[in-house]
């Protein structure tokens, strides 16, 4: 197989060996799910490749509330650092979809990103892995796969293009964009560790390298306890509660 080359992409009507963070794994039935990969390009500035997956899910964020119209307003948003989430009929936030992104070159050694990009349509209740996951049909939307691939590419590459013209004011307008919408940002979350610990901290805001920032319970945003967890430093951040996160928009 030859060298991936910018703006190409992928969709598949069955994937039985979806691949996310830390090799974690899954499938769904075929047709009922977006399976998806686009290989972007890089800036030629290394210092923003961090928020690959923060920038690529801001963007799935917007092509879902796009497809779903004035109906989606309030009902989706992203958690730190790869997922996105749906508020189903009964009011809880539940995982939709994912993003995955790994760096790579073009034959001509141009820096890319292929970015996975995971999301449920139309499964059934009983047809979804885990109690906190849910699909568009389970929150109550009927929507094609067809319509979700093709707001997702265009938003996606959109934001793409954006992000490579590497301007200080267009990077800062993506990462406020980006913070807005994700429900991580101010909700408690138990953040674990490669060592086997808990640590149940307020997360309060995510820094120019796309870390978590987190303080103890109870502290101030500008606490000399808080921390800044990168991707590489966790093994799960989850959310304490997704029943009175903020309204993502």
């Amino acid at each position: 197989m030859g060298k991936p080359q910018p703006w190409a992409l992928v969709a598949a009507h069955l994937q039985t060996s979806g691949r996310g963070r830390l090799t974690r794994s899954w499938q769904a039935p075929a047709g009922s799910a977006v399976t998806m990969s686009m290989t972007l390009p890089l800036p030629a500035d290394g210092a923003t490749w961090g928020w690959a997956p923060l920038f690529v899910g801001d963007a799935v964020r917007g092509a879902l509330v796009d497809v779903l119209g004035d109906k989606g307003v309030g009902r989706v948003g992203t958690k730190w650092p790869n997922d996105l989430l749906v508020r189903d009929p009964d009011g809880t936030w539940r995982k939709v979809g994912g993003i995955l992104c790994q760096m790579t070159r073009s034959a001509d050694g141009t820096p890319l990103v292929v970015a996975g990009v995971g999301l449920n349509v139309s499964q059934e209740r009983e047809e979804l892995p885990v109690e906190t996951a849910t699909s568009l049909r389970c929150a109550g939307y009927d929507i094609g796969r067809e319509a979700v691939i093709e707001a997702v590419a265009a938003h996606v590459m959109a934001s793409a293009v954006t992000w490579g013209r590497a301007s200080g004011h267009e990077v800062a307008a993506l990462r406020k964009r980006m913070r807005d919408h994700c429900l991580t940002i101010g909700a408690d979350v138990d953040i674990h560790t490669p060592d086997g610990a808990v640590h149940r901290r307020c997360a309060t805001g995510i820094d120019d390298e796309g870390r978590l920032e987190a303080v103890p319970l109870g502290e101030q945003a500008d606490s000399p306890n808080r921390m800044a967890y990168s991707v590489a430093d966790i093994v799960h951040a989850r959310l304490h509660r997704s029943d009175d996160l903020r309204t993502g928009q």
